[in-house]
């Protein structure tokens, strides 16, 4: 994990500079595409799963560089392998640190609807390395545009009741997810292949204005030069 934490908080202090980037190198391919035509894709997630860390920085995160930011409608839905009793108490599947940076990422989502907006933030999340996370997540304040409403959200009731909205929307997936990251494209669970989620939404997206990275899957394609990456996960 040490190598991962070094790796993760790299990608931390590169941050600012990537998501400049981003919009200076975004593909001209990718012209700006209809709601309607835009491929749904929903990441079940939890804050402290390493896996779901590593989903996030290394894979959605080229979202941003790669064209496919516009032709996909991104929702991040932070609960993951939670449990909800009767009473309405959660318990997280890696303690309380997990459960209040659930809530701080569900704020930033409520607060800032765009994708846009709040990514960079969660983004920064999961670059910290998970030991010091709960504590330094104030330390993401510059990608975001108003920490102290993250942090009033998270404090008050709008929180705890975002995370029971998270709840019952995860509790009502079908088929049920096993684990996390769990990702669904299009309504479809993507299972153990979300590592090819670049050519899953190429493949799902049938509007005119695809980004050249899906037209090199195609030719890959037609290839045969395509596999499948088999990613690990936090079990449910």
């Amino acid at each position: 994990m040490a190598m991962a934490d070094h790796r993760l908080t790299s990608s931390l202090l590169a941050l600012p500079l990537f998501f400049l980037v981003a919009v200076v190198i975004a593909d001209p391919d990718a012209k700006t595409c209809a709601d309607a035509e835009k491929v749904s894709v929903e990441l079940y997630t939890e804050s402290l799963c390493p896996f779901c860390a590593n989903f996030v920085v290394n894979y959605l995160s080229k979202f941003f560089t790669n064209g496919l930011i516009e032709i996909v409608d991104l929702k991040i839905i932070p609960y993951g392998n939670a449990r909800m009793d009767s009473s309405g108490h959660i318990t997280c599947q890696h303690g309380p640190d997990e459960c209040k940076l659930n809530i701080i990422q569900s704020c930033a989502i409520h607060l800032w609807p765009k994708v846009d907006a709040w990514f960079p933030f969660i983004y920064c999340l999961e670059s910290l390395p998970r030991a010091i996370a709960a504590e330094a997540w104030k330390s993401c304040n510059s990608s975001i545009a108003n920490i102290t409403l993250v942090e009033e959200c998270y404090k008050g009731p709008t929180g705890l009741l975002l995370e029971k909205g998270y709840a019952k929307i995860t509790g009502e997936l079908d088929p049920p997810h096993r684990y996390v990251p769990w990702v669904v494209v299009n309504g479809n669970p993507l299972y153990e292949d979300y590592g090819d989620i670049e050519k899953y939404v190429c493949d799902a997206y049938k509007g005119d204005h695809k980004p050249q990275l899906c037209k090199s899957f195609e030719r890959r394609s037609r290839l045969g030069l395509m596999t499948s990456i088999k990613d690990k996960a936090c079990m449910a």
